[in-house]
């Protein structure tokens, strides 16, 4: 990667490393503008830049000429986490500011040509937090009674470099190499040894932001059955990322060592995922993809064996009509199963990326012959996950519990050119 790209890798992780939320799990559940109001479906069908790039390398050969996209999506999550433990009780609104999530692609197809290529600089996944130190809510009492002021901040930018080829009339296959640049806030760090007494009073240390970085793979295949049904497919690896490492301290101020370094470190992996999918254009004017998506949360460190995440399935589903040859107007629903189960919701407070159904809607302007404005915004509608609080002597506490409630309004504006 040369240095100018390494530079702008850094300045697109560093907007993105304002608390970021997602839908499918901890990753967005699209791209840009065009795939993100599709419902994130579109593994089969090329229809933008910055969707090809995140979903299957192979629809790189689909999109004829050179085109440039660069997006922003500004997130607003509404959370609330109630907690009780006996008689006590209370609830607590989260007071992070909305998220910016950025987005570049750049994608090269000569007509003609059986070679496409592709770099992109997508913000694709995170989660954040920002509750008070509460003292009438027992989950954020000042410490050691509960957990006092948590924040928390995780952003990934993914970057894939993608080379594809068109094979015949009816098959291009694609692959990409993938590196990703993560940070990573935590206060205090959960997932931190405490700093405890003898006595069992324990403090919890804090971890202010590191950054790592990450490599992957990722390999597609589109397949067309006729001139309006394709086939999509494709696999991303586990991008394996080095170690977060902190310089913290012992937090416990009853203990003689209280303030003295102590070194903390975690790693955290993005997870693998499989997208299947079929596109369909039964005309000039109509576009409906469909696709299904398996995550795989559970071998992936950090969020499997650390924050208890299970392996998920999301299904999306997009429409576009052309309106008029300069309107496009897009529809989509996006629908996943739950990546923290209820048993784990003690131990992802601070990320508490809680989503089922998502309402998508958008619309393209050709603004010029070379640029079109691309909008788009989706809503998560209200999830909830609930479980008790979790000893490390006894395990689920009985008479506690936990509950965290979530929903996310998401506006995009996508500018995308034809050079």
């Amino acid at each position: 990667m040369s240095r100018k790209f390494k530079g702008l890798a850094l300045l697109l992780a560093a907007c993105a490393a304002l608390p970021a939320w997602a839908g499918n799990g901890n990753q967005l559940h699209g791209i840009g503008a065009v795939n993100s109001s599709m419902g994130g479906a579109g593994v089969a069908l090329p229809n933008d830049a910055l969707g090809a790039l995140n979903l299957n390398p192979a629809l790189l050969t689909q999109l004829d000429g050179h085109k440039m996209e660069f997006s922003a999506e500004l997130a607003d999550d509404d959370i609330t986490i109630s907690s009780q433990a006996g008689p006590f009780s209370g609830k607590t609104e989260h007071t992070a500011d909305p998220a910016l999530i950025p987005a570049f692609g750049f994608t090269a197809h000569k007509p003609g040509s059986k070679i496409a290529f592709g770099v992109g600089f997508l913000g694709l996944a995170g989660f954040g937090a920002d509750f008070p130190q509460d003292s009438t809510n027992p989950l954020f009492a000042p410490q050691p009674f509960g957990f006092g002021h948590v924040y928390s901040s995780y952003a990934l930018m993914k970057v894939p470099t993608v080379v594809a080829v068109q094979v015949n009339d009816k098959l291009s296959i694609g692959g990409a190499l993938v590196a990703g640049r993560a940070s990573l806030t935590a206060r205090p760090a959960g997932f931190a040894a405490p700093d405890c007494t003898a006595t069992g009073v324990c403090f919890v240390p804090n971890a202010d932001s590191d950054s790592a970085w990450g490599f992957g793979a990722q390999v597609g295949v589109l397949y067309k059955v006729s001139d309006a049904f394709n086939i999509g497919f494709s696999y991303q690896t586990e991008m394996d990322f080095e170690d977060f490492e902190w310089n913290s301290a012992v937090a416990n101020p009853n203990l003689p060592t209280f303030g003295t370094k102590r070194k903390l470190s975690l790693q955290v992996n993005n997870p693998a995922n499989v997208v299947v999918g079929i596109g369909f254009t039964p005309g000039d004017k109509l576009k409906i993809a469909l696709d299904a998506k398996q995550m795989y949360f559970e071998d992936a460190a950090g969020f499997g064996d650390t924050l208890g995440w299970q392996d998920i399935t999301a299904y999306g589903l997009g429409i576009q009509f052309q309106a008029t040859p300069k309107l496009a107007l897009r529809a989509g629903y996006n629908e996943t199963e739950g990546a923290i189960p209820d048993e784990a919701t003690f131990f992802n407070v601070a990320s508490p990326a809680v989503f089922g159904t998502h309402i998508t809607a958008g619309l393209g302007v050709g603004v010029t012959d070379t640029l079109t404005l691309n909008l788009g915004y989706y809503r998560a509608l209200s999830e909830e996950i609930s479980g008790p609080f979790i000893s490390p002597v006894i395990g689920p506490v009985p008479g506690t519990r936990v509950t965290t409630e979530m929903t996310l309004d998401s506006i995009l504006a996508t500018f995308s050119f034809s050079l």
